[in-house]
């Protein structure tokens, strides 16, 4: 007991670096919430914007824990997020798409926060499992904290972001908006 009050705690502890976890954290939760800051969040990605944004190899289990609503889903995602349009942008068209779509199931609720009302700057995309785990994409691996404090402050960073972002048909606006956008800047390409 002694020892557990002196000792310094690890740099690692409630880290894990293993490549998939969050697919196996959100089969478990009741409730997932996740933002994107950039990049769309993956429960929301269609397959072909799966492929091209090369992370194919857990799209269709991402893709199937979001349209079985056996839990609950709460995406915030920024304004810029529906503007990151990969390769082409072609794929984008659908995806966009999709993500309207998404909008409207009984277990999902999506939040756009609007450009000029982000109300921290937004360093990175993340998931949280309940209140059991948060996930972090990077380039080369998928970082997962279970340390409850982490976690907690991972929640109250969701949480400023849901109050600044608009729901319902104001975020279907949003995405709308977005797609007109796209289709406009395609068109002229071709």
């Amino acid at each position: 007991m002694a020892y557990e009050e002196t000792a310094a705690r690890r740099v690692d502890a409630g880290v894990s670096f293993r490549s998939g976890v969050g697919v196996e954290w959100a089969r478990e939760a009741e409730l997932v919430r996740a933002f994107g800051a950039v990049v769309l969040p993956r429960l929301v990605w269609t397959a072909e914007f799966a492929a091209i944004a090369g992370a194919s190899r857990d799209a269709d289990a991402w893709a199937s824990l979001a349209r079985n609503g056996a839990r609950r889903l709460v995406l915030v995602v920024a304004e810029a997020a529906l503007r990151t349009w990969p390769g082409s942008g072609e794929g984008m068209v659908d995806q966009l798409a999709y993500l309207a779509e998404a909008s409207r199931w009984a277990h999902v609720r999506l939040g756009v926060v609007p450009e000029g009302v982000m109300p921290r700057v937004p360093l990175h995309g993340f998931a949280l499992y309940d209140q059991a785990a948060v996930t972090v994409e990077t380039f080369t691996r998928e970082l997962t904290l279970a340390d409850a404090e982490e976690v907690a402050v991972y929640a109250e960073i969701f949480e400023e972001f849901e109050r600044a972002a608009v729901f319902g048909d104001e975020a279907r606006v949003l995405v709308a908006r977005a797609a007109a956008e796209l289709r406009n800047a395609l068109g002229s390409i071709h």
